[in-house]
Order: C-alpha cells, then structure tokens, then sequence
C-alpha cells in the first residue's frame, strides 16, 4: 500500500520539472515545511532529513509514508 502514496506523489508531479525542483531545491533552502500537490502533502522534518508523505484524505489503501530526503532525490530523479 506504501506503492499507492508514492504513486500518487507522481500523479501530482505528472512529469514536471519544475515542482521536481520546488521539493528537490526546498531540500537546501529549508523555505517551506509543507509543500501541498493534488493529491499528497510533503511535510519536511529538516532536523531528521526526512518527508512525510501524506495523501490528501486518509484512506487505509494509501498510507503515510516518510522517506529520507535522499530516497526522495532518488525517486525523483527516475
């Protein structure tokens, strides 16, 4: 179920490289805590260098997920 949150955090960048770079250069510039897309919120915790991914509603079939900040620039850079 973990697979649906992160294919959702694809649907919602659907291919651009410009939100690609909004969440992979708020990684350095620390601007935002919560960077909201269509369907999955990113709440970055920049102490522990880690993203909590959260779909839109909660729904068992897709449930939070956090990452490392660098799982998160290696799923993006796919």
């Amino acid at each position: 179920m973990k697979e649906n949150t992160l294919k959702s955090l694809n649907e919602s960048i659907s291919n651009s490289d410009r939100i690609k770079n909004i969440i992979l250069s708020n990684i350095q510039t620390e601007d935002k805590k919560v960077i909201r897309l269509n369907l999955v919120y990113l709440t970055y915790d920049f102490l522990s260098k880690t993203v909590l991914l959260e779909y839109y509603v909660e729904d068992d079939e897709y449930p939070n997920v956090e990452i490392s900040f660098g799982e998160l620039t290696n799923l993006l850079k796919i």
